[in-house]
């Protein structure tokens, strides 16, 4: 006989409990359109739903890749759906149970059930038979969406369109008197997002004495598969379904971990049957059968063995006894010892080559933690198992230290430790020590044994400690503690800034500014900066001129002064972290600009009598010149100015000569800011 472990989520994409009542949407693209599927949520909003019907709004969120703004919204239905009149309901409840239940559940008389006396008790055991029409229809539209659009549950969107993607809001048409309140359903899909429906996984069958256990894991699929089907086949040929009701799963795991299904067949021992299982969804859609499993059910040896007894002679060595009725030793082979690190862990053959009669062995090369089975070997190949025992000897030898012990901390004193884990099988955790000098005892800051292998701790930073101290100890079950690890020194991050350099001096020269000062006191600073502003205009801003990184130094010469005039100068000191201290006092100078000697002056002419005139060239070792006055005399004390031109000027042609005339020339460069210099003097005779 059949038996059914596990069966039916009561409609887990759609039935989520709320305070107010809601529409829940689901949707399955298709390669041309677009299927929905809906309910509400609660009882009564539902009777409500069927009675006003559902509106469907499609807004057009983007096309081709690009935002529609505005949003396109388009109504779908031109009135509200609603079930179909009873009439039409006839010919597809003549033929499927799940229609007629649905087309009773919306308009017979009376709506009645039994409970059965197993796991669908729990869906049948509803309160009332509001409860037992909602509950029932919405579990049979799962399983037929024709009826299920037949009851206006569903629908079917034909004019989606690839590239476009799609918002389909669900509503009820709740009139205006009604105070009923059921929130909306929504759902976001486009036809670009269609895949074909994959195969059920992980798959496998445990065969057993007369039975054969199915199971597969039903979690990773469960949004699209709403249940499953099973096909068994003798010959790998020619395959039939076994259940005759879908198989979905009651109820939710209490541990939140199920993720399987499972169903048991009978079968007759010593015959290959062969099983596949496909997935349906909830808009009739039936997946690909899943890969196929084989094996034969074998006759059980019937006798057990157990584990009576363990000593621990020594450390490392543990003698085993057992018991297994007699009558069974005509049936097995022998016995085997298996071991495993963990009780549900995957076991080892440690010992074979036990005769049917053994009753007791030793076992040697322990570890810290050991769990045993004795195995029975049956002489038709079937096994039988004893409970697991643990065996764990004295245990003095402690785990190896910590390694790899690193850590980051904040500005805000958060630090976070993380380190290698350690190997040891019956490892514990970590006890966490700390100092604010590696040359003082440590002080322990896990007051329990810490488990994993990450530490967040918050450390006061505005202490005058500049580093802090770690160490760690790893501790097993038994509390033997490792050895300390090696010290992890972190530096604290740095929040105070540095104190500021002091300008003590100033020298004017003719190249520009010589500051001097005395170097910041702190002791992780990395640089001086020296600014400067230009004072002719008070919406000038400070300018970095230089960054010196030699902290020792406490002399600059600033010649990259632009002009003669009004500046200021001040400094900051910046740490190794990029903390700047407050700025030195402002510095005024006056620059006069750079004195130009008659040397920086190339002053020359040539005469040309062909041509009647007297080409005067220069060449000033100056970048400030803003005008040249030219001046001219018969006489080398008789100069008078002559001519002006402009500070770009290299050169000007005099033509205003008589001949067999000396002329006295005298060129004169005019700085920024008005200030003159010397006359450089040249004769030439005509």
């Amino acid at each position: 006989m059949k038996h059914l472990l596990i069966i039916f989520v009561l409609l887990t994409s759609f039935v989520k409990a709320q305070d107010t009542p809601s529409v829940q949407v689901i949707s399955r693209t298709l390669q041309n359109k677009v299927l929905l599927r809906w309910a509400v949520d609660e009882p009564s909003a539902w009777k409500k739903a069927n009675e006003y019907g559902f509106l469907i709004e499609r807004s057009t969120i983007s096309r081709n890749g690009e935002a529609v703004l505005p949003i396109e919204k388009k109504q779908l239905l031109s009135t509200p759906l609603k079930p179909k009149p009873l009439a039409e309901w006839e010919a597809i409840a003549t033929n499927d149970q799940n229609a007629a239940v649905i087309a009773q559940a919306l308009y017979g008389d009376s709506f009645t059930t039994t409970t059965p006396d197993n796991d669908l008790g729990a869906i049948y055991a509803v309160s009332d038979e509001l409860d037992q029409r909602f509950t029932f229809s919405l579990l049979a539209a799962e399983q037929n969406y024709e009826a299920a659009k037949l009851a206006g549950w569903a629908f079917e969107d034909t004019s989606a369109v690839l590239g476009e993607n799609y918002l389909y809001t669900i509503s009820v048409a709740v009139p205006l008197e009604d105070t009923i309140k059921i929130n909306n359903g929504s759902i976001y899909t486009s036809l670009d997002s269609f895949e074909e429906l994959p195969k059920p996984i992980g798959f496998i069958g445990t065969y057993e004495d007369r039975r054969v256990i199915l199971r597969w894991n039903f979690h990773l699929l469960q949004q699209l598969y709403t249940s499953y089907s099973i096909e068994r086949s003798e010959n790998n040929e020619i395959f039939e379904v076994l259940n005759g009701a879908p198989i979905f799963n009651t109820q939710e795991a209490k541990d939140g971990n199920s993720s399987s299904l499972s169903y048991t067949d009978s079968i007759p021992n010593n015959t290959t049957f062969y099983y596949r299982i496909k997935g349906k969804t909830a808009f009739g859609e039936t997946g690909p059968v899943s890969e196929t499993v084989s094996g034969k059910g074998m006759e059980s040896l019937g006798f057990y063995p157990r584990i009576s007894r363990k000593e621990i002679p020594t450390d490392s060595t543990a003698i085993l006894y057992w018991e297994f009725d007699e009558k069974g030793n005509d049936l097995i082979t022998g016995f085997e010892v298996r071991r495993s690190n963990s009780d549900k862990g995957v076991f080892e053959t440690v010992k074979n080559n036990l005769t049917p009669t053994d009753r007791k062995t030793t076992i040697n090369g322990l570890k810290r933690i050991n769990y045993f089975t004795v195995v029975a070997l049956g002489k038709n190949g079937v096994e039988s198992e004893s409970y697991t025992a643990m065996v764990q000897p004295v245990d003095s030898i402690p785990p190896t230290p910590p390694t790899g012990i690193t850590a980051v901390m904040d500005t805000t004193g958060i630090i976070k430790l993380n380190w290698n884990k350690n190997s040891e099988e019956d490892l514990k955790g970590y006890r966490i020590f700390k100092s604010n000098n590696p040359d003082v005892e440590f002080t322990e800051i896990t007051e329990t044994t810490h488990i994993g292998e990450l530490f967040t701790d918050t450390i006061p930073i505005k202490n005058l400690n500049k580093k802090l101290y770690f160490k760690l100890k790893a501790e097993d079950y038994r509390y033997n503690r490792s050895s300390f690890s090696e010290i992890l020194v972190v530096d604290k991050p740095d929040i105070t800034p540095p104190s500021a350099p002091v300008l003590t001096k100033y020298i004017v020269t003719n190249e520009g500014v010589e500051l001097n000062w005395i170097p910041s006191s702190s002791s992780d600073i990395a640089s001086h900066v020296i600014f400067r502003k230009d004072n002719s205009n008070p919406a000038n801003l400070w300018e970095q001129i230089a960054e010196n990184t030699n902290i020792t130094d406490s002399i600059y010469n600033d010649a990259s002064i632009p002009s003669a005039g009004s500046y200021s100068y001040t400094m900051i000191a910046k740490d190794k972290v990029g903390l700047e201290s407050e700025p030195t006092a402002v510095l005024p100078i006056v620059w006069n600009g750079k004195e130009i000697t008659e040397d920086a002056i190339k002053f020359s002419g040539i005469v040309d009598r062909e041509l009647r005139f007297i080409n005067l060239s220069w060449k000033i070792k100056s970048s400030d010149v803003v005008e040249y006055r030219l001046y001219r005399g018969i006489k080398e004390n008789d100069l008078k100015l002559y001519k002006t031109v402009n500070g770009d000027a290299k050169g000007y042609n005099d033509v205003a000569l008589e001949i067999n005339t000396t002329y006295w020339y005298g060129l004169q460069p005019i700085l920024a800011g008005g200030k003159t210099t010397l006359i450089k003097v040249i004769n030439l005779k005509y």
